[in-house]
């Protein structure tokens, strides 16, 4: 398959991760068939950033916001720059990744077969534990419309190299045609970080779009999920409540508002360790709240 490079744009954003950027680029710049057009978006980074992406990666476009607006807006400006730039595909990447050289080519290859596919992901492996998968893509649960990860932590093997169709693909690294971001619009910046990309997989779906996972096209991510604090439990709470209200009706919206502030207090006082609240309850109600009296998009 013939690919022309300058059609696929790899779009970065980020904050203050000077050191994993740096990483995570020096991967892109393996990636084969390329080079391919890269945009880096900053969202008001204060360390280095800026400086070590001048010096040391001089053909990576950098959009510098004066604010810090959030993961899904700072996509979105990415994605609206790229696609006035003439990209077919984008390549969404988290600045905590590394990628494998053909994993952008597999998913490329991929994109060519069915033009219904409009979101693709590869099987993305924890950094740190370089043969045990973080995620192949997701299934959603009916009640909570949660994620079912079906191979999340279980060590690499044949049984996981099969390609599917997936309900969710993460952010973490996600390759969008132009026609699904036509279609949807992208990231809904209401979603300052957290659900973003579960919301847009949701809406892309409903648009008719497929949603493909490929084994073959392999990354790594130096998972964050372990991180707990007040600002953490806010947006993980409001981001939650909003994707709830978003895609539920009626008696379905009721349940799960109420079920939202019952899991908070459940995993409050059973002191989750992990998950749960991700961080102090009253931080993670107070993102409720702030989640309950959003507008919808």
């Amino acid at each position: 398959m013939n690919i022309d490079p300058s059609l696929t744009w790899i779009v970065i954003p980020t904050y203050n991760r000077c050191h994993d950027l740096v990483e995570c680029l020096h991967s892109v710049q393996t990636l084969q068939g390329g080079p391919f057009p890269l945009l880096i978006v900053d969202n008001a980074s204060t360390d280095q950033t800026i400086t070590e992406i001048q010096a040391n990666f001089p053909n990576a476009k950098i959009i510098r916001l004066n604010e810090n607006k959030g993961a899904a807006q700072a996509a979105n400006i990415g994605f609206e720059y790229a696609l006035q730039h003439g990209a077919k595909h984008i390549l969404r990447l988290d600045s905590d990744t590394i990628v494998a050289p053909d994993f952008l080519i597999e998913l490329l290859c991929e994109a060519g077969k069915d033009p219904q596919v409009g979101i693709l992901t590869g099987k993305i492996f924890y950094y740190d534990e370089p043969t045990k998968i973080w995620s192949l893509g997701a299934f959603q649960k009916k009640l909570d419309l949660g994620a079912i990860e079906f191979a999340r932590g279980k060590q690499d093997g044949p049984q996981f190299d099969h390609p599917q169709n997936v309900d969710f693909a993460w952010a973490t690294g996600m390759l969008l045609a132009k026609s699904v971001l036509e279609a949807t619009g992208g990231f809904d910046p209401s979603f300052f970080v957290y659900y973003e990309e579960a919301d847009l997989c949701y809406r892309a779906r409903e648009h008719g779009f497929l949603i493909r996972s490929i084994p073959k096209a392999k990354m790594w991510h130096k998972i964050g999920q372990s991180s707990r604090n007040s600002w953490i439990a806010s947006q993980w709470a409001r981001s939650k409540m909003i994707y709830f209200r978003k895609h539920s009706h009626g008696l379905h919206k009721i349940l799960l508002v109420g079920y939202a502030y019952f899991y908070a207090i459940i995993h409050a006082i059973k002191q989750t360790k992990q998950g749960g609240n991700r961080g102090p309850f009253i931080s993670a109600l107070k993102g409720l709240n702030q989640g309950l009296i959003h507008p919808l998009q």
